[in-house]
């Protein structure tokens, strides 16, 4: 006959709501930090999208593309001003350390102030493309291309073979 007891252990009632709780922040967490979800608090956000991985030959140039997106998340117009056209879009590579390994060529440059208007809920997107110098990295490291973008920075790490 049934005694209304269970066999084997329990967990106590606070315990399940607790873990579950766990588990939700920790699934969240990876995929915060591992770039599957974005969360566009930011009024205007940057993202850089490249790739993860190069691979570079002991000598020579490697082209290297990514996109930068800046994105309005308000309902006002932003408006974005930079000295000259060629502070729009700016670049270098650093290393894990913060040690400057590459940066753009020196080029001359129209002393113009660029002006534009982002308007509310929409974006900006540029697509750069770089050539990397193999003599200056080291397969195996880690290394973090730093993007400005009209005044606003974001750093994507990508790994060097």
């Amino acid at each position: 006959m049934a005694s209304g007891k269970l066999d084997g252990p329990r967990i106590p009632n606070y315990m399940a709501p607790t873990l579950i709780m766990i588990a939700v922040v920790g699934i969240v967490s990876v995929a915060i930090t591992q770039g599957w979800l974005e969360l566009d608090q930011d009024p205007v956000h940057l993202t850089v999208t490249a790739p993860e991985k190069v691979i570079l030959p002991r000598e020579g140039y490697v082209p290297l593309s990514y996109t930068v997106n800046l994105k309005n998340n308000t309902e006002e117009t932003v408006f974005l001003e930079a000295s000259n056209p060629c502070r729009v879009h700016r670049w270098f590579v650093a290393d894990q350390g913060g040690n400057f390994v590459q940066g753009e060529p020196e080029e001359g440059c129209a002393q113009v102030i660029m002006n534009a208007d982002l308007t509310a809920e929409s974006f900006l997107e540029d697509v750069n493309g770089i050539e990397l110098d193999s003599v200056r990295y080291q397969a195996g490291s880690q290394y973090q291309l730093m993007v400005r973008y009209w005044g606003y920075d974001r750093i994507h790490i990508f790994t060097v073979e």
